[in-house]
């Protein structure tokens, strides 16, 4: 018994070391002297920015890098907002910070500067048709700056500003100077008042647009700033930057960044990359393509719109309803979705100009007698959750046509469910926005017909989060412009009017031979390779979640057990069992919700889920666990203890090892259970199995053989672990007969 034991320890000790290894990388060892970590911001070209390898540039970087070569010591770079670089610094979080920052008597009583490295001033940079020719006639005007620089300081009236005094000054402040520069050149603001190097780099890169004035009230040095007190460290960097300077080093940097062609920095640093929400069930605005990516009309439409206005896209996929909430936590920068404007919907959201007019479909069988949608009342309907169609058909006060109380209601989360249903019966009709139920209705054009609704128009528009001006003139500027350009007619030619090629033809799909709609579901889509891709992710969730949830477990059946040993209860196994109550007795949905959307703000979906089904798991393996300690014969622990052994030895030596035994049929099955639980990470836009599956019912207009190959995968999944527990209860079972 104890050999076998010893093995099946070894084997959990094993996958909590891999696992550690997975999610907490081993580090290096205390940090060497000679690595510092240096806090800079990356939005002030040419002093720093992002370049082309997405790492963070500029003078101050190679400045800083140059005196760490001349001292010796290695420099680690962190991209932050400006305001945060001091109070990190403060926290011991940086060791250095050089960002452009200028020596000023507030920023002295938290941090000690360097020798000064650089001299700048101000300028004003405005457009070429303006007449404001000093610092103050920006009194009264709105000015943009970029937050927390001297710009700021010198732009924003009070009682020690001398010369802007008016009080109906507006001063817009952006976190990025090239914000500040967008807006200008749209018209949101008069002037933007910046330090000179990134004004003239500007200007330069806007030079039939923008002309730049230099101020003489006010002149800045720029210094490295340091932890207060860090003199050792003060001392080598103004010590290498007394080097650089004498080697002719500094020199070179100047020529290179300052005085040199900045251009292909600027332009590096104006691109950058906005996360766009869609749900990409909604053809021909959104769908999957053959490549396992989200496509379609809207996708073309924000990506033509980030190439007028110099931003890049990264698409999410998720849940309809899920949308509005994640652009609330910040994890969305934009969301495009077929989604209408609405008076509901814009108290949570600002939306764009309008990009398209809809109106409402009725699908409906080709014998259907349906006419209208005054025809529903009284039947079964089919909407997509939390859309239009979806408001249209809800019987309320406020609604003239669908009256009756008795009308069904079924809402499904993708339009290709509606449909699916509508053909197996299971409904009369579904109601849904124009081009997509054109786009069902010629898929299944044996099966089904389509009747327009005139009662009822929308407006497709962008949304944004509540209050994201500058974001939202960017997404118009770049809507006028791909409008005036002929990109957008040609957007709704291709993607609208014309062949959608990208989404499989499954017109006549149902006169295939089996074989034909085989490779057509698995093939001809590429649907086999998203259910590879589906169950890695679907393996990894589990295992990463079941090693959680085992190694969770024990510490909380340790815990419960310790009012066993005091006869009472104690602090430990009040918490323990109430950690245990509030998890057994909430759904794992609405766990995995809360973790996604709440505590990780609708960001890190995989890492969300993979806390959430291991949490819950360790409430069930803690009572698992639990049950087999207690079940080992009471002697055992008495008989320890009269041998001498302490309370923690006898449940190493003696308890655990026959508890082990007695509980891995119980972890088995909670293990398999686990893996057939995360089934619901779709929820959180991760793609597993089950959502691969989805894709491609969504794809093909055919339920059948991707969800029975979702659960053939399943059961071979389930399979394999009920044979290797099997092989591993028989060889502890070997012990018993020895």
């Amino acid at each position: 018994m104890k050999k076998g034991t010893k093995r099946v320890l070894a084997m959990c000790l094993a996958l909590l070391v891999v696992m550690g290894g997975m999610f907490f990388p081993a580090g290096s060892t205390a940090k060497a002297a000679e690595v510092i970590t240096v806090g800079t911001n990356a939005e002030f070209p040419p002093f720093e920015y992002i370049n082309n390898d997405g790492e963070p540039d500029g003078f101050d970087m190679a400045i800083m890098k140059a005196i760490g070569e001349a001292e010796d010591f290695e420099v680690k770079f962190t991209n932050m907002e400006f305001k945060s670089l001091v109070a990190s610094l403060a926290t011991g979080s940086l060791d250095a910070v050089i960002a452009g920052m200028t020596i000023t008597e507030e920023r002295q009583q938290s941090v000690d500067f360097s020798d000064s490295y650089y001299t700048a001033k101000q300028c004003i940079v405005i457009p070429k048709d303006s007449n404001i020719t000093s610092l103050a006639d920006l009194n009264g005007k709105k000015i943009a700056v970029q937050e927390g620089t001297t710009g700021d300081i010198l732009c924003t009236p009070a009682e020690d500003n001398d010369v802007i005094t008016d009080e109906n000054t507006e001063v817009k402040r952006f976190k990025k100077g090239t914000d500040a520069i967008v807006t200008l050149n749209n018209g949101g603001v008069d002037a933007v008042v910046i330090d000179k190097n990134p004004a003239e780099n500007f200007v330069a890169n806007n030079e039939d647009k923008l002309k730049m004035i230099e101020d003489d009230t006010s002149t800045e040095e720029y210094a490295i700033a340091v932890g207060k007190g860090d003199t050792e460290l003060l001392e080598k960097i103004n010590a290498g930057l007394e080097k650089i300077k004498e080697d002719g080093t500094f020199d070179k940097l100047v020529a290179e960044y300052i005085g040199g062609d900045t251009e292909e920095e600027a332009a590096s640093e104006a691109e950058f990359t906005i996360t766009v929400g869609t749900n990409a069930e909604f053809p021909p605005f959104e769908y999957i393509n053959n490549d396992g990516e989200p496509d379609g009309f809207d996708m073309a439409v924000i990506k033509a719109i980030g190439e007028a206005e110099g931003f890049d896209v990264k698409i999410t996929n998720m849940e309809f309803k899920a949308l509005i909430a994640s652009l609330a936590t910040g994890s969305l920068d934009a969301v495009i979705a077929g989604m209408t404007i609405t008076e509901e919907r814009q108290q949570s959201v600002d939306f764009s100009d309008s990009y398209y007019t809809a109106t409402q479909c009725i699908v409906i069988p080709k014998d259907s007698q349906i006419t209208s949608l005054a025809d529903l009342n009284g039947k079964k309907i089919a909407v997509q959750e939390g859309t239009t169609g979806d408001i249209l058909c809800t019987p309320a006060e406020d609604n003239d046509i669908i009256t009756d109380e008795s009308t069904e209601v079924q809402r499904f989360k993708k339009g290709t469910d509606a449909i699916v249903t509508l053909n197996n019966g299971g409904v009369d009709a579904v109601v849904i926005d124009k081009n997509p139920a054109e786009n069902f209705v010629a898929n299944n054009a044996d099966s089904l017909k389509l009747i327009k609704d005139d009662t009822s128009t929308e407006e497709y528009a962008i949304a944004v989060g509540k209050g994201n001006t500058e974001l939202l003139e960017k997404i118009n500027a770049g809507l006028a412009k791909i409008k005036e350009d002929g990109t957008f007619d040609e957007l709704v030619a291709e993607y609208i009017e014309g062949n959608t090629s990208d989404i499989e033809d499954s017109d006549g799909a149902q006169k295939k031979t089996f074989l034909e709609n085989l490779k057509y579901v698995f093939v001809d889509t590429n649907g086999y390779q998203l259910m590879l891709n589906g169950l890695g992710v679907t393996i990894g969730i589990s295992f990463a979640a079941g090693v959680l949830g085992i190694a969770l477990g024990f510490v909380l059946a340790l815990m419960k057990l310790t009012e066993t040993r005091k006869k009472r209860k104690t602090v430990l196994s009040r918490i323990a069992g109430a950690y245990i109550d509030i998890i057994r007795g909430t759904p794992a949905m609405v766990q995995l919700l809360i973790m996604f959307m709440v505590i990780f703000r609708s960001k890190y979906a995989p890492i969300a889920a993979i806390l959430s089904f291991g949490m819950n798991s360790g409430a069930y393996v803690a009572e698992n666990i639990r049950a087999g300690i207690l079940a080992v014969d009471i002697g055992q622990m008495e008989g320890g203890r009269s041998l001498g052994f302490t309370y923690g030895e006898t449940m190493r030596y003696i308890i655990l090892p026959q508890a082990i035994k007695n509980v891995i049929p119980a972890l088995g099955n909670e293990m398999i259970t686990l893996v057939k639980e995360t089934s619901i990470v779709g929820y959180v836009a991760i793609v597993d199995l089950t959502k691969a599956g989805d894709f491609i019912v969504s794809r093909t207009y055919q339920a059948f053989l991707p969800l029975i190959a979702v659960a053939i995968v399943y059961y071979i999944i389930v399979k394999i672990m009920t044979k290797i527990l099997a092989v591993i209860e028989r060889r502890l079972r070997q012990s018993d007969n020895r």
